[in-house]
């Protein structure tokens, strides 16, 4: 595929998405941006594609750098020269797809040893979602291992491992270190397991990244309300997004659990919320707030069309589907960027309202272990997170400094 023109390219990506099952958008804006690209590509007398150029292409043409402080970026133009590089690098486009709406197949002298690494997985309660997540990644492994004719575990060397965690080198550090840990686990499982005779999980590095030095936004009480006030209850849409976004201010539900919230959750009489997280499988149970209550109450009475959907919140418009996690995050961002809040610096999406909760429930001294438990933290370790973000906090923390 690296031989290949910019327009052999572009129709070898196409064809993989439509394959692959990709979106009719996605698919529609792949083409308009390949159609620019090869002006773009004209224009600058080459007929070939790389990174680089792709990124430049971006720049030039539609002022990706501009538009990204401007907030108004099309992050799909940036998936799609994605999916150029990756079809050129690996021969696939899985990355850049759903991954729910997709399968996973491993070639034939990996596909035992996967499929009992990703059944293991199962057994010893690794969620699905987890487990989707390894299994790209492995796919992206073999078909690295299929350009260097590597066919099976037994002409796999170190070299070719370490070879393709090099390739990796044009990913955000928590790509890497999620794609390498699958694939050394992977590889640690097949050798303890007899599917492969070399041990090479001590011998592989564990590309690490400092997740904690990305300090979380989060949004003041005052911000928070302010958020709430500026949705218009006037209109159906108003209505069921503020009881949307109330659940997450105010009890810290996952977008993912919100969308997937059914009304047998609702426990009316006793006042509380049980549910099954869509994240970690675990059971959560949470008091049904009478203000969160009273929003829900309204939505239903006022606000949801009449369906035979068990799902509490649907979309406005025929068929009435239920929402998924992507439409909750989005909906919370279009009401963000509407509130008049200041957002410079700040990110938009519903996970950043759990982290305003938690911040405010620190302030109030609530300990950690609730805190934990309100969020649906399977450890108080993730949960330690939260309180990098509390600025009162860490001030009491501050020593004093000798001038």
């Amino acid at each position: 595929m690296e031989n290949s023109t910019l327009q052999q390219l572009i129709n070898q990506t196409e064809e993989a998405l439509l394959q692959a099952g990709a979106s009719n958008y996605y698919q529609n804006v792949f083409k308009t941006l390949t159609k620019q690209l090869l002006l773009y590509a004209e224009e600058h007398d080459t007929d070939s594609f790389s990174m680089d150029f792709g990124l430049q292409f971006l720049e030039d043409h539609y002022s990706m750098s501009s538009k990204i402080k401007q907030k108004k970026w099309c992050a799909t133009y940036s998936r799609c020269i994605n999916a150029l590089a990756e079809y050129q690098r690996s021969g696939n486009v899985t990355l850049y797809l759903v991954m729910d709406k997709r399968a996973y197949t491993f070639p034939e002298g990996f596909k035992n040893s996967a499929e009992a690494y990703i059944s293991h997985r199962e057994k010893i309660g690794i969620i699905k979602k987890s487990n989707k997540i390894s299994s790209l990644y492995l796919e992206r492994f073999f078909a690295f291992l299929k350009k260097k004719n590597i066919s099976s575990l037994d002409t796999l060397s170190l070299k070719d491992v370490l070879d393709f965690m090099t390739s990796l080198s044009c990913y955000e550090k928590p790509t890497i270190n999620h794609t390498m840990r699958a694939v050394r686990y992977y590889l640690k499982y097949c050798y303890e397991n007899g599917f492969m005779e070399k041990e090479m999980f001590s011998k592989l590095p564990n590309p690490h990244y400092n997740r904690q030095s990305r300090l979380p936004s989060s949004y003041s009480a005052n911000e928070v309300t302010k958020l709430l006030d500026s949705i218009n209850l006037g209109n159906p849409c108003g209505i069921r997004d503020y009881a949307i976004i109330l659940l997450i201010a105010r009890l810290g539900l996952r977008s993912s659990d919100v969308a997937n919230l059914r009304f047998s959750n609702i426990d009316w009489e006793k006042e509380v919320i049980r549910l099954t997280q869509v994240k970690t499988g675990n059971p959560l149970e949470l008091p049904l707030l009478e203000d969160v209550g009273e929003a829900i109450i309204n939505y239903l009475k006022n606000s949801r069309p009449k369906t035979d959907s068990d799902h509490v919140f649907v979309r406005q418009v025929p068929p009435y589907t239920n929402f998924n996690p992507g439409a909750v995050g989005a909906l919370v961002r279009v009401h963000l960027q509407k509130s008049g809040i200041h957002l410079e610096g700040k990110k938009k999406g519903s996970h950043t309202l759990r982290h305003s909760l938690a911040s405010r429930l620190l302030e109030h001294e609530i300990p950690l272990p609730v805190i934990s438990e309100i969020l649906g933290h399977t450890t108080t370790e993730t949960t330690m997170a939260y309180l990098r973000i509390d600025i009162s906090e860490l001030r009491k923390c501050a020593l004093e400094v000798a001038i």
